[in-house]
């Protein structure tokens, strides 16, 4: 099964339909979002997003946005990550902006920046190793 869609997507990954990701253009760009559910919360008394939440979508974006690049048909492992908090999170809508860093032989690192109103609240690093069905 080729991961072409979210229902495609949500067979493989069912945190996918937890999470609520959906997708959707920006100025030409396929973009990836998450709106707040009560699910998600970190603060309730600022109603924030849970950290763990953020991390999560990051690296769920990381690896659908890798494997259509490559044109998996599995959702790839990430091996390490690193995801830096900037501000918080409060609720409302996400946007991801994902881009592949480099894809290099033995790893693939995927960089995805998490913006709520335009502000960038994280930015987290994946790195993915390249299997060897990859050239």
């Amino acid at each position: 099964m080729k991961i072409d869609s979210l229902s495609s997507l949500e067979k493989l990954a069912p945190y996918a339909h937890f999470l609520g990701l959906r997708e959707g253009e920006v100025d030409g760009e396929h973009r990836y979002f998450l709106d707040f559910k009560e699910e998600h919360v970190g603060n309730p008394l600022i109603r924030t997003f849970h950290g763990g939440i953020l991390a999560s979508f990051g690296e769920l974006v990381a690896a659908l946005h890798l494997a259509r690049y490559r044109g998996d048909t599995t959702l790839p492992e990430c091996a390490t990550l690193t995801f830096d908090y900037l501000r918080p999170a409060f609720a409302g809508t996400l946007m991801a902006i994902p881009n592949i860093v480099r894809a290099g032989r033995r790893i693939t690192t995927v960089s995805v920046q998490l913006r709520h109103e335009g502000k960038l609240v994280c930015i987290g690093r994946f790195l993915f190793p390249v299997g060897e069905q990859m050239p």
